[in-house]
């Protein structure tokens, strides 16, 4: 089995005032499948940390919803693992699925 690449492509959308990221999966010279993930601002309600001035300010965290996932092949495991690696750089703290992953099935 040829090495599975993952291209990335960031997008930025007024609509809903989210980062989109562009997924596209290759294996070899064939694209095997793509997702399109956006992330989100959320707001932290557990830690409200303080300065040393009293000033407080709310924690803000990262979301991600994968909104489509599309894949061919038995690579479907293998392209989420990838995904989901790079949501965990970037800092997302939760990712929530906009789709049933296994409707088809």
């Amino acid at each position: 089995m040829k090495e599975l690449n993952m291209k990335v492509n960031p997008l930025y959308s007024e609509v809903d005032l989210s980062i989109q990221f562009h997924f596209e999966f290759e294996q070899g010279d064939s694209k095997v499948g793509e997702a399109l993930v956006s992330t989100y601002a959320i707001q932290d309600q557990s830690e409200m940390p303080r300065s040393t001035k009293g000033i407080s300010y709310r924690k803000t965290s990262k979301c991600a919803v994968i909104d489509r996932f599309e894949v061919i092949n038995d690579s479907e495991k293998l392209c989420m693992n990838k995904l989901n690696h790079f949501l965990q750089v970037i800092g997302m703290k939760e990712v929530h699925s906009g789709y049933d992953l296994y409707k088809e099935a």
